[in-house]
């Protein structure tokens, strides 16, 4: 079993696609979305972005993400901040991030305590961000 499973193995009960709030893309997300959709880009973003100056967002409808219809439908070309949720690194900030997210996702693995949790997900990010570099 490799050390992301350890914390977290996704239910996909859509849970995190839920809510008012949305997800920015970054210039690589738009282009992963445009090229999983195999649309223009100037349709892709009219019918499911939100535009605001040089920000770009996905849209929110009926109180989920745009892409959720009983699972993610764009899960390959999803934003790297919805491939990296819920292991964030907001968690190791504070232990009241850590329940917040974990009261919300019933995929976490609740039977390891806030430390344990911690020093996992510590070595996960690290090694990521040695192996790539931040995101964009």
């Amino acid at each position: 079993m490799d050390e992301r499973s350890l914390l977290f193995t996704c239910q996909r009960c859509g849970s995190c696609c839920h809510g008012e709030t949305t997800v920015s893309l970054d210039e690589s997300d738009q282009q992963r979305m445009i090229n999983h959709l195999g649309l223009p880009g100037e349709i892709v973003g009219q019918r499911y972005w939100r535009v605001t100056g040089r920000t770009v967002q996905m849209r929110i409808v009926e109180h989920r993400c745009i892409f959720y219809r009983d699972g993610c439908t764009v899960y390959p070309g999803r934003p790297w901040r919805c491939a990296e949720w819920p292991l964030v690194r907001a968690i190791l900030i504070d232990e009241a991030n850590f329940t917040a997210i974990s009261d919300s996702c019933p995929g976490i693995n609740k039977d390891l305590s806030y430390p344990e949790f911690c020093a996992i997900l510590k070595r996960l990010l690290d090694a990521k961000e040695a192996d790539q570099g931040p995101p964009g």
